[in-house]
């Protein structure tokens, strides 16, 4: 058991690593000027409208139908659902005597974790397209969850919900279209297929260059300063996906599907944090030392949450 704990900690460790070496590039891009954090911005835009919907779809579409991937679809689902409502159960127990603005940035930074721009990266290099595929259902449901509570959090309860939002955003819509295409065996014409490969696989390098470029912009002095943002760290890097390794094995899921979840559930806060901050006239500097300690300790956390979960 102990070689096997080794082994898969070294796997996920080495990936780790290069996911974030290649962060290094957008970091030290932005502090020489070459493509700083105002260009990242716009390249999430292409990102997260264009190439992760592509990626998400492609991942759908080269999945075999089998009744184990058709049970294991609903499954990610259920657990992604379960990992996010621990989140919000968690958070809505902290940090309540802060000012609304400010526990609404410590309730979204607890609940939502870095899915789409590492998490799913990361379950791909680690696992394949399998890990797309399910780490997929993780992003669909993060969506629902972000554009509900996480959104009445961090604007102070003052945004109002549109429910057209939980449905019509590129994360939702691109699994809306995967399923269909997968249940129904689609194979498409060998250009399509080779053209979609090749957008796809812009989605890692790009994910975490724009991920350095945020990162190169914050506040070194203050990552580790307060002890509000290790307790977060706390709870988004250690408790809840330990939790939600002990839920997985109680409820017999395995392989693939029981990495790919755990990594979602295990990566650091969410970089939309400052984002949305900044979108609902809150503080930005505070969820950028979130996402910086919490990225920085999750190249350890990361690989071994993930290691153990492939043991127990």
């Amino acid at each position: 058991m102990l070689n096997d704990f080794l082994s898969n900690l070294v796997t996920v460790a080495i990936q780790v690593l290069i996911l974030y070496l290649i962060a290094g590039i957008g970091f030290v891009s932005d502090k020489t000027k070459i493509f700083v954090k105002a260009d990242g911005k716009s390249l999430v835009d292409l990102l997260f409208n264009i190439i992760l919907p592509i990626s998400i779809i492609n991942s759908f579409l080269s999945m075999e139908r089998t009744p184990e991937h058709i049970k294991g679809l609903g499954m990610a689902f259920l657990l992604a659902v379960l990992a996010h409502l621990l989140g919000v159960g968690v958070s809505c127990l902290t940090f309540r005597k802060r000012p609304r603005m400010e526990s609404g940035i410590y309730h979204y930074a607890t609940t939502f974790s870095n899915a789409a721009f590492l998490a799913l990266p990361l379950a791909e290099s680690v696992v394949g397209k399998e890990g797309i595929f399910y780490s997929a259902c993780y992003v669909a449901v993060f969506n629902v969850f972000a554009f509900t509570y996480g959104i009445n959090q961090i604007s102070g309860g003052k945004a109002k919900i549109n429910v057209k939002n939980l449905f019509i955003n590129p994360g939702s819509i691109s699994v809306i279209i995967g399923i269909p295409l997968f249940l129904l065996g689609v194979k498409l014409p060998d250009f399509l297929s080779d053209a979609m490969n090749r957008v796809a696989v812009c989605n890692s390098p790009m994910a975490m260059i724009v991920f350095g470029t945020f990162f190169a912009n914050c506040n070194f002095k203050n990552i580790f300063a307060k002890k509000e943002i290790y307790f977060v760290s706390l709870l988004r890097l250690i408790a809840i996906p330990l939790t939600m390794m002990f839920v997985f094995k109680l409820l017999g899921v395995e392989g693939t599907m029981r990495t790919a979840l755990t990594i979602s559930a295990s990566a650091p806060v969410a970089t939309n944090t400052a984002m949305y901050s900044a979108k609902y006239d809150n503080d930005t500097a505070l969820p950028s030392e979130l996402v910086g300690q919490t990225s920085i300790l999750s190249v350890i956390t990361m690989p071994v949450i993930v290691a153990l979960a492939s043991i127990i």
